[in-house]
């Protein structure tokens, strides 16, 4: 819906006239900043995507806030992924998540879970199609395990 609106025009200082100017309503959104837990997977690495994902976080205005880079303690790997320790698969997991260097991250944004769950989803489809585990890149799926998770790594309240 179009909706005048005046505008104030002085002519003179004793001639003031009003003319209407159209604007267009737009819906309200609200976007939240956000922050939340990536990492990026020993595969991103030895396959030389790490760089590609780190331009798509850059291009959707997402800013790395805090990064840790190296061999993660099995440890924190383990306290990461605890809602998995009773699979079969976790040992497997953290060794694989073990055996090369990760880049943690806090990543702060407008609604940066929902964005970096976008771009999770498009690098895996693109780079890891069918992975389940080795799939390039973890994120956190709520704002309760971003807390946990940047807390876990970087001891820091978000």
């Amino acid at each position: 819906m179009i909706e005048p609106h005046r505008k104030l025009i002085m002519i003179n200082k004793t001639n003031i006239h009003f003319t209407p100017l159209y604007t267009k309503n737009y819906p309200q959104t609200f976007t939240a900043y956000e922050k939340t837990f990536v990492m990026l997977k020993p595969d991103s690495f030895h396959r030389n995507i790490d760089g590609i994902i780190m331009k798509k976080i850059d291009s959707a205005g997402m800013k790395v806030l805090s990064q840790w880079e190296g061999i993660a303690p099995r440890e924190k790997l383990e306290r990461n992924y605890i809602q998995y320790k009773d699979k079969p698969f976790f040992s497997k997991w953290i060794d694989f998540l073990s055996s090369g260097k990760i880049r943690a991250m806090v990543i702060g944004g407008d609604d940066a879970i929902s964005a970096v769950s976008g771009i999770k989803k498009s690098v895996r489809e693109q780079y890891a199609p069918g992975q389940k585990r080795f799939n390039l890149m973890h994120s956190s799926d709520d704002v309760e395990s971003a807390q946990k998770e940047c807390k876990n790594f970087f001891d820091v309240e978000i």
